[in-house]
């Protein structure tokens, strides 16, 4: 399998993996090496060694111990000097969001807006179609249970739960948190929530997975309409996944 074959392959996976390019080489080199690369898929052991194996372990242990944030290039010494072209397979986060009303639809166009692969589920085919949301990568009509039942949630970075009423919460939560997403959210007002929670601890929740759930959902940010709520969602989740602060920017020292 070729280097293009086998990231294919992992693009179609869902897969994630660090890509080495040779870009210069040693003139004394075979002019062959420029291009060559090496594939490292996450959390494995390279298919193929690139030039040999003390030159593979060279990169292995660099990148190793570099934080990856873009792509770049590297040299390295190895008889002679080397640049390589340092890139990354990164996988699309994935968002689910039950309940397809009118909170979701902006909610989900934000969602998509900042690179997530949305999945919306519904029961009620007014709602739950493509029509209504074009941003989607899938738009389930089903009952929720039977959604979820479908659905493996390890696949998700955010679960967002936004049904139209208290019983499909619960529905929803008493799944869902037994694969708790790195963002698992729940709207709901605080007495509302705080109800919940009492009655998901009385049903054997352990209270460091719901301390995990971020209800009432959304950041603070006086919001009234859809369109304000859906922002204040998408906002806190940005702010999860990146460690954000969430203080103003005027208001942090330089």
């Amino acid at each position: 399998m070729t280097g293009f074959e086998q990231l294919l392959e992992l693009a179609k996976q869902m897969g994630q993996a660090d890509i080495l390019t040779i870009v210069e080489a040693p003139a004394d080199k075979d002019p062959s090496l420029l291009g060559r690369m090496l594939i490292i898929p996450a959390g494995e052991q390279p298919a193929e060694e690139l030039i040999d194996a003390n030159f593979t372990r060279l990169v292995m242990e660099l990148i190793h111990n570099t934080v990856w944030q873009q792509a770049v290039v590297i040299p390295i010494d190895y008889e002679g000097h080397y640049r390589l072209l340092w890139d990354r397979l990164v996988t699309q986060p994935r968002a689910l969001v039950l309940g397809a009303g009118h909170i979701s639809q902006p909610l989900v166009g934000l969602l998509a807006m900042v690179g997530y692969a949305v999945t919306v589920a519904d029961d009620r085919p007014e709602f739950a179609n493509q029509r209504r949301f074009p941003e989607a990568e899938q738009v389930i009509c089903n009952n929720f249970a039977a959604a979820l039942a479908g659905l493996d949630l390890a696949d998700y970075e955010a679960i967002i739960i936004v049904t139209r009423g208290h019983r499909y919460d619960l529905d929803c939560l008493r799944t869902v948190l037994k694969c708790p997403a790195p963002y698992t959210g729940m709207i709901g007002s605080q007495r509302r929530v705080s109800g919940i929670k009492e009655m998901m601890t009385e049903e054997g929740v352990p209270s460091k997975i719901l301390d995990q759930l971020k209800a009432p959902i959304g950041l603070d940010i006086g919001a009234q309409t859809p369109q304000e709520i859906a922002l204040s969602i998408v906002a806190e989740i940005v702010a999860v996944v990146r460690k954000g602060s969430c203080m103003p920017l005027s208001s942090k020292r330089r």
